[in-house]
């Protein structure tokens, strides 16, 4: 799915056009035992609590595809009978109606997922008449070509308030709160089947994950059947390796540095599609062979690019790969950063036998806050 899939969807969590018709819950303890089971239509709650739960769901449809979001092609064995897409499909055609099949899927987040403390399960069945577009882009509301039907499963970590002073608007006074719980904003979450090209997709489906340092793989795993594409960090390091390997001597500032520039172009062109900069294969070999490497390099890159790739042959994304905002350079005693727009000022000169980094100076410059004076030639 891409940014615009995704908020198309979104759409669907708003609490005055909801398009959730069901809901079933699981309240889970630290021992992983439930502690109480919900079923609701959901269109029944009152505005409050439906405007907390659609705000829940949007959540879970947030943040940036390649560190919050991935998409998740399902292996082709988990399609057939017995498989993880295949459960979730008959779940998905239950409408949430099997309590048999619910209940299973509950013990299945149940028996994958490593939470340290109690947690909320919600799953909910969504409706969505997919809108018409004319050839120029204009939503046709009242014209539908495809039924999109799919399930949305959150699991929120439910944590105690902390003790004190609440104001209870009954009694008209502040009363003394304690054992109050409260659900937190979803710590993973997905969205099945998938909505590809404005259109449903069984074979994939959307993986959300709040914090990109701990992903909760075993939820992919154990719910999905699958492995999650690379985390961010992991496709830095990637991309850093097959650089360095590559170019070996010849990966110096000026090579790098340019390498950098056209990713950020990449990223600025990019910008009013809906899809990332993608970084693959051919993208990769151009970038190098642009920069400094040699035939015998690009024939040593053929040979480590599917080394460093392994099974995972999903593309970098180039925003995740580098900086956007800023060119940055460190040593073990120096960090320097530069504004993107600006990174053409820094440049290397070998002054004396020695390789230095020249950065001309301006006026306006502060030290630890402090507006210096530079010195002009003549004073000097």
């Amino acid at each position: 799915m891409d940014k615009k899939a995704i908020n198309e969807v979104k759409k669907c969590f708003n609490k005055n056009d909801c398009r959730i018709d069901w809901m079933r819950a699981c309240y889970v303890n630290e021992e992983g035992e439930k502690l109480e089971t919900l079923h609701d239509t959901f269109l029944a709650l009152q505005d409050e609590e439906m405007a907390k739960y659609c705000e829940l769901f949007r959540r879970a449809l947030s943040g940036k595809l390649g560190r919050n979001l991935f998409n998740v092609a399902f292996p082709l064995a988990e399609e057939q009978a017995g498989g993880h897409q295949e459960f979730l499909y008959r779940l998905r055609e239950s409408a949430l109606k099997d309590d048999a099949l619910v209940q299973e899927f509950f013990d299945r987040v149940i028996g994958s997922a490593e939470l340290p403390g109690k947690y909320l399960i919600v799953l909910v069945h969504g409706v969505y008449d997919i809108p018409k577009k004319t050839t120029d882009g204009l939503t046709m509301e009242d014209a539908s070509e495809e039924v999109y039907r799919f399930l949305l499963c959150l699991i929120c970590p439910v944590t105690l308030l902390r003790e004190g002073l609440c104001y209870d608007r009954a009694a008209g006074t502040f009363l003394s709160r304690t054992d109050d719980w409260a659900v937190q904003k979803p710590d993973a979450a997905f969205l099945f089947p998938s909505f590809n090209e404005r259109s449903t997709d069984l074979h994939e489906t959307l993986f959300y994950a709040k914090n990109p340092k701990e992903r909760h793989e075993e939820l992919a795993r154990g719910i999905l059947g699958t492995e999650l594409p690379r985390a961010e960090t992991e496709q830095q390091n990637v991309f850093r390796d097959l650089i360095e390997t590559t170019l070996d001597r010849d990966c110096d500032f000026e090579a790098v540095k340019n390498i950098s520039d056209s990713l950020q172009q990449m990223i600025r062109d990019a910008a009013e599609s809906e899809s990332p900069a993608a970084v693959g294969k051919p993208e990769l070999r151009r970038l190098l062979a642009e920069n400094g490497a040699g035939e015998e390099q690009l024939r040593k890159f053929e040979v480590i690019y599917e080394e460093a790739m392994g099974e995972d042959s999903s593309p970098l994304l180039a925003e995740n790969v580098t900086d956007s905002r800023s060119l940055v350079v460190k040593s073990d005693n120096v960090k320097l950063n530069v504004k993107a727009e600006a990174s053409d000022i820094v440049e290397t000169r070998i002054l004396d036998g020695r390789e230095y980094l020249l950065i001309p100076v301006s006026d306006n410059i502060e030290v630890n806050g402090i507006r210096i004076r530079m010195r002009s030639a003549e004073e000097s």
